[in-house]
């Protein structure tokens, strides 16, 4: 073999080896840039879910109150009625005891 027909082979070489470390560098970065968007993906996505969390929290405490505020307005006025119940019986009441006592 000639020289320049060995120098040729080995610049093919070289260049093919190049060409090898070259792809392996482009796909370590592909891989790096694919993991670093995927955890900004993953990031955001939490961000939003917990934003989401707020909202549907922020409407179930809403909601929460609204029913709490009318359990209490009708509490209120079945224990009002419950009063006004009692005073109207209160002379009868007091009316049969005073006449129990008198009885006896």
């Amino acid at each position: 073999m000639s020289l320049e027909a060995i120098k040729a082979i080995r610049g093919v070489e070289g260049s093919a080896d190049q060409a090898r470390a070259d792809a392996r560098a482009k796909a370590a970065k592909m891989i790096a840039d694919a993991e670093r968007e995927g955890k900004e993906l993953l990031a955001q996505e939490k961000a939003r879910s917990a934003e989401k969390t707020a909202e549907v929290m922020k409407r179930a405490e809403a909601e929460a109150e609204g029913r709490r505020k009318a359990i209490l307005t009708q509490a209120e006025a079945e224990a009002q009625a419950l009063r006004s119940q009692a005073r109207s019986k209160l002379a009868q009441a007091a009316k049969t005891i005073t006449g129990r006592v008198v009885e006896s």
